[in-house]
């Protein structure tokens, strides 16, 4: 069994240049502190000050994209590394949790207790387990679909709420729980006062590498309910029937306009790099005589297709993830500013550790 004695006089070692790590590495110190039972905070040493002798946590970066990180604990040196400065953060707080700390929700923190049975001197002595004295996320993939996002995926209006009412305290929780992106739905970002709340999340969230994204299962948003008092053909048939309930008629050009149409509205207001649109949950596609000739997995594609030519209109640069069902025959080609998903993270499980 592994200790981290956080009784000892340990110092942290942190490269200048590394972004994002500063309020990481000021975490670490404040834990440390507290683990000691002394309110001692560890000090912050950059890496070409004279190396300290004793106990030492060295902070480092490959300076890469992906999100992944590694982690070495001994009693007297700790090597926390990312493969990226983003990585980084996840790597010091995998630490933390490893430790036993844990954050719950956002402005609660539980601490662990020390030992019990320590060594003569180990006065705040914290058992590493053997699987967990040595971690890694060592992943690689330059590109957003490939790269191993942890994206936090709101459930719905009550906590978004809560996100933005105390953005700090939230942006703190989502580095601590090891979140790379805030994912908030397109219509949050079509309010005046929420969108002011959300450029002050992004500030916030900003200071640990952590990105705001826009959508989730958000297709249907694109073509608005209320079209369907007067234009039931634009909306799906369900057994024979029109339904305003969840997607739209695929293959109608009328709706294929609108789509495009409110897609441009929502990605010039959300102002982001990454969008997601993805079907809604346990929902079918349409079966009127036109759009049987499509898979529903294709109808998807098609509806996706059209939001990706209005997002090449307002932003060149940004992109859009889609859900494709694994092993999913589909005879339509994706436009090049959309990345597919084959899982997606509201339907991802947390680990114990997370839980």
């Amino acid at each position: 069994m592994i200790f981290f004695d956080a009784s000892r006089e340990w110092v942290i070692i942190l490269p200048s240049g590394i972004l994002y790590s500063k309020k990481c590495a000021e975490d670490l110190s404040r834990c440390i502190g507290l683990l000691s039972g002394a309110a001692k905070m560890p000090p912050i040493i950059d890496s070409l000050a004279p190396a300290p002798s004793g106990a030492v946590i060295t902070l480092d970066s490959d300076g890469g994209t992906s999100s992944g990180f590694f982690w070495r604990a001994g009693p007297e040196r700790v090597e926390i590394s990312g493969r990226s400065d983003r990585g980084l953060c996840s790597g010091i707080y995998s630490f933390l949790a490893a430790l036993g700390i844990s954050w719950p929700a956002p402005g609660e923190e539980i601490l662990p207790k020390p030992a019990a049975d320590l060594s003569p001197g180990q006065s705040a002595a914290f058992p590493l387990s053997p699987d967990r004295a040595s971690e890694s996320s060592d992943f690689t993939g330059d590109s957003p679909a490939a790269a191993p996002m942890r994206r936090y995926v709101p459930a719905g209006k009550e906590e978004i709420k809560k996100a933005l009412k105390k953005p700090e305290a939230f942006a703190a929780w989502a580095a601590r729980r090891r979140y790379d992106a805030l994912v908030f739905p397109l219509a949050a970002y079509m309010s005046k006062r929420t969108r002011k709340k959300l450029a002050q999340l992004r500030q916030n969230a900003g200071e640990y590498g952590i990105v705001l994204e826009a959508g989730g299962r958000d297709l249907s948003t694109l073509l608005p309910r209320w079209y369907f008092l007067f234009h039931m053909e634009l909306f799906r048939m369900q057994e024979g029937k029109r339904t305003k309930a969840h997607h739209f008629c695929i293959t109608n050009p009328d709706t294929l306009k609108i789509v495009k149409e409110e897609s441009e509205k929502f990605f010039r207001a959300a102002k982001t790099e990454m969008f997601h649109l993805w079907p809604d949950k346990g929902a079918s596609w349409c079966s009127c005589p036109s759009c049987r000739a499509f898979t529903a997995q294709e109808q998807n594609l098609m509806a996706v297709n059209t939001a990706a030519d209005a997002l090449l209109k307002v932003n060149p640069n940004a992109c859009i993830t889609y859900y494709e069902k694994p092993g999913a025959i589909v005879n339509i080609a994706p436009r090049k500013n959309l990345y597919k998903l084959e899982r997606l993270p509201d339907e991802e499980e947390i680990s114990k550790e997370e839980k």
